[in-house]
C-alpha cells in the first residue's frame, strides 16, 4: 500500500473511534467539523497519534486549520516526506 492510502485508513479508522463517522461516507472531501463532527480535542488527538505511528512531528496550531481529510492526509504526507529527506541529508 502506499503511503497515502495506509494515512487515510488511519485517519478514517480514529474518526470511526473517535466521532462515530461511518467510514463508508468518509471521503477525502469530508469536512472534519460539519460532516465528520470532530472537535479540536479530537483533532490534537489524531495528531498525536499520527506522530506516534509515522515518528513525524505535527503542529498542533497548522494541523487546527485543516479542514477536510484529504487535508490531514496530504499535510501528514508532506511531512512525513519533508523529514525522511531532512534525515537522509
Amino acid at each position: 500500500m502506499s503511503l497515502r492510502t495506509d494515512l487515510y485508513a488511519d485517519i478514517t479508522g480514529f474518526l470511526q473511534a473517535k466521532c462515530d463517522a461511518d467510514p463508508d461516507e468518509l471521503s477525502a472531501e469530508s469536512d472534519l467539523y460539519h460532516e465528520v463532527g470532530i472537535d479540536s480535542l479530537d483533532l490534537v488527538a489524531m495528531a498525536q497519534t499520527l506522530q506516534t505511528a509515522y515518528d513525524v512531528s505535527m503542529d498542533d496550531e497548522r494541523i487546527g486549520a485543516l479542514r477536510t481529510v484529504g487535508d490531514i492526509v496530504e499535510f501528514a504526507v508532506s511531512k512525513i516526506e519533508t523529514e525522511a529527506t531532512e534525515a537522509t541529508v
